[in-house]
């Protein structure tokens, strides 16, 4: 009959106990990063600054690019497919390209109804909204609003605020850091603001033009004035005699700015401000629009620098 030593088993209790106590010491493996998809750079960038370390995020478009024309690249679709969230701006603004890479995608919870689907303009009151028949003789007119509200700084922290509680909802162990994260990138766009405000208060009032409808939120929130677009209409481009009575106009009202973003052609604006006497202002449209420019309150920085600039 044989017998069992008890210092082995003791031995490998001891040693059991050692690597569970190690175990505990060693840095636990990182959850994989949520995989979150915008369709521009400046959701990209307000999603990034709430969900942090928590979230891997790409944008379908670049800051260079009209967001209205983007091409409905297969590659897209196929970013879209293991997205975890989608973020649009909506007001149809992504209409011509979205819809086809959603259905492409065959991911169903990022469809416009989807679990895993956010459209921003539900988080902000929406401007600019017709009261009338809509139809192509208006133009590209959005018929739900106008989408171009991340201009606004109030608008881009209510859509913050939606991202995280968005986060919140698919990530409930990230709740806690997506509200921290929230609250200080809170913190710094409200000092910002309050940095931007100072510059704008000695241009309060005064009128500017705009090439496309994309200034809407930022006047609300400026306070400064729109005296027109280049565009007769919204996507048409200005005939002579448009662009002849905008001179005019400038002249009698006293424009003295016309603000066009970087990825519009820019030659009937320069006419305008040539004949006019007044400064052209070229502004990124959007995060990414320009080098240099990768966060939400450097974009905001450039535009609120150059308009405040030019109508001094």
């Amino acid at each position: 009959m044989t017998s069992t030593s008890p210092i082995p088993m003791l031995l490998r209790g001891a040693l059991a106990a050692l690597a569970v106590a190690v175990a505990a010491l060693l840095p636990r493996p990182a959850a994989a990063a949520l995989k979150v998809v915008t369709t521009t750079e400046g959701l990209a960038a307000l999603a990034r600054e709430v969900g942090g370390a928590r979230v891997d995020v790409e944008s379908l478009s670049r800051g260079v690019q009209d967001p209205h024309f983007v091409d409905a690249n297969p590659m897209l679709a196929v970013k879209l497919r293991n997205a975890a969230l989608l973020i649009d701006v909506g007001l149809e603004l992504e209409i011509g390209w979205l819809p086809p890479l959603v259905n492409q995608s065959r991911n169903p919870d990022i469809q416009p109804s989807g679990k895993r689907r956010l459209t921003a303009a539900n988080a902000i009151r929406v401007l600019d909204v017709p009261t009338g028949p809509v139809d192509r003789s208006l133009g590209d007119l959005h018929p739900a609003g106008n989408p171009h509200f991340l201009a606004d700084p109030r608008r881009a922290l209510q859509v913050a605020t939606a991202i995280a509680r968005k986060l919140s909802a698919l990530d409930p162990a990230g709740d806690a850091d997506y509200q921290r994260n929230l609250a200080a990138f809170r913190g710094r766009l409200e000092a910002a603001m309050a940095r931007w405000q100072a510059q704008l208060a000695a241009v309060k009032g005064r009128k500017i033009f705009s090439q496309h409808r994309t200034m809407t939120y930022f006047l609300d929130w400026s306070g400064i004035v729109s005296a027109g677009e280049i565009e007769p209409r919204p996507g048409v481009p200005a005939p002579p005699s448009h662009l002849a009575e905008l001179v005019v106009r400038a002249q009698r009202d006293g424009v003295k700015a016309v603000t066009i973003e970087d990825y519009y052609d820019s030659k009937s604006a320069e006419v305008v401000a040539r004949h006019a006497g007044a400064k052209l202002v070229r502004i990124p449209g959007d995060v990414g629009g320009e080098p240099g420019i990768k966060t939400y309150a450097q974009y905001l920085d450039a535009v609120v620098g150059r308009i405040a600039g030019a109508l001094r």
